[in-house]
């Protein structure tokens, strides 16, 4: 006999998910210390009896390849997800005065779950694994396989400056391994904290280094230095009158670019009488539609700072572009799309929504797939706060997800499987 889908819906564990949740919150991995997350995710995986690939991607780095074959003959889907974390803000972070040997997550109101990766996005992971043991505990044969995939360095970061080495190679770094090296599918459901709503996409980005710089003296002679912070404070008031014009000159029906401002150094902190300062530096962020390239964005920038130093010469400001990743959209009647709404309107009763076109100036790791012809979508339970916002984070505790969102969103990820794969 047959397992209806509600029969197989009907064996996703709630326990479970509840106990692989705070399991995974509790692994440290941020960005280039994924190796203990990785060998979890692999032996959980494995006790399902799906083939697990660990595919080393450098020291101590791995993306983790869990495989479900079918009978053949349909279509692979895979469920993505990163195992890197973001480093939490200081002002919001709970665990920095967290005592050794206390969890760094844990529950709040008995439905919660709170912790690093908790909305972006180790939640997806128990997801995946409840739809794989519920599938194979219903006996459901499927013509296509399911490929979980589990990769590193997703999180928006490059190395510049003096930061270097593998805790600042993110960008989608692991999945543009895998997808070098040779995996392949058909359709992407990335766990990204969307909250619960299907985006069919998301926009690109750079990130631009800015230096001016000046001539150092001392305090007692300042008025004869001159100051490179003063210089870029001239570049920060451009770039913001810059980005509503940006936003106009490139409108899309449901994304909008945008421009952040990251970071800014320079000078001697140890010995601030040495000044005005000789150098500055100014880390930018700015995102662009999947038609735009790299090229003519960098040539807007240029363009910018040419019409600074035009009205004054001894501006001279420096640009340096040391991060970039494409964008990627697919159309709303593509197939993967309506099987996602369909799932979601299955779960829900009512019909999916789409996220805010700011949310999509978030990056993900279907944009490297998409270039190996992999049409991806983003839907996860992360990135609906306590108080019923969309945000990935929450202003007393940082990241958290609903295991009761968890549930639904692994219901729809577990109809969008069986109905992409081809249940037999």
């Amino acid at each position: 006999m047959v397992a209806t889908h509600q029969e197989v819906l009907g064996r996703i564990d709630d326990d479970e998910l509840k106990e692989m949740m705070l399991d995974v919150v509790n692994i440290p991995s941020l960005t280039g210390d994924e190796q203990a997350m990785g060998e979890y995710l692999a032996r959980r995986y494995g006790e399902l009896g799906m083939e697990v690939e660990l595919q080393p991607v450098e020291e101590d780095r791995l993306n983790v390849l869990a495989r479900w074959r079918g009978t053949g003959g349909g279509p692979t889907v895979m469920l993505l997800g990163h195992m890197d974390t973001a480093p939490y803000v200081p002002s919001i972070n709970p665990y920095r005065l967290r005592r050794p040997g206390q969890p760094l997550g844990g529950m709040i109101d008995g439905i919660w779950v709170y912790g690093p990766g908790a909305s972006n996005m180790k939640c997806c992971f128990p997801a995946y694994y409840q739809l794989a043991k519920s599938i194979r505990d219903a006996q459901v044969a499927l013509r296509g396989d399911i490929l979980i995939a589990a990769v590193v360095g997703e999180i928006e970061k490059a190395p510049i400056d003096q930061y270097q080495g593998k805790q600042y190679r993110g960008s989608a770094f692991g999945a543009r391994y895998m997808v070098n090296h040779g995996i392949r599918a058909d359709f992407c459901i990335n766990g990204e904290p969307t909250g619960l709503r299907v985006q069919m996409g998301n926009t690109g980005y750079i990130f631009a280094r800015f230096t001016t710089r000046g001539v150092v003296t001392h305090t007692c002679t300042k008025q004869m230095g001159v100051d490179a912070y003063k210089k870029m404070a001239r570049v920060i008031a451009a770039l913001e009158a810059w980005e509503p014009r940006y936003q106009a000159r490139h409108p899309h029906p449901f994304m909008e670019v945008r421009m952040g401002i990251g970071g800014i150094q320079g000078g001697f902190p140890y010995t601030p009488s040495r000044n005005p300062m000789p150098e500055c530096c100014l880390y930018v962020h700015v995102t662009l539609l999947p038609q735009q390239s790299v090229s003519s964005v960098e040539q807007e920038l240029r363009e910018l700072l040419g019409e600074l130093e035009r009205d004054d010469p001894a501006l001279e400001v420096e640009l340096l572009i040391y991060g970039a990743n494409n964008g990627y959209e697919i159309p709303e009647d593509h197939h993967l799309v309506q099987v996602m709404d369909r799932a979601h309107a299955a779960v829900f009763g009512e019909a999916s929504v789409r996220p805010e076109p700011g949310r999509y100036s978030v990056s993900s790791d279907c944009s490297p797939l998409f270039e190996y012809d992999i049409p991806g979508i983003t839907y996860g339970a992360g990135g609906l706060g306590r108080g019923g916002t969309y945000c990935a984070y929450d202003p007393e505790v940082n990241e958290v997800v609903s295991l009761a969102h968890l549930r639904k969103a692994t219901e729809v990820y577990t109809l969008a499987t069986l109905e992409l794969c081809g249940a037999e």
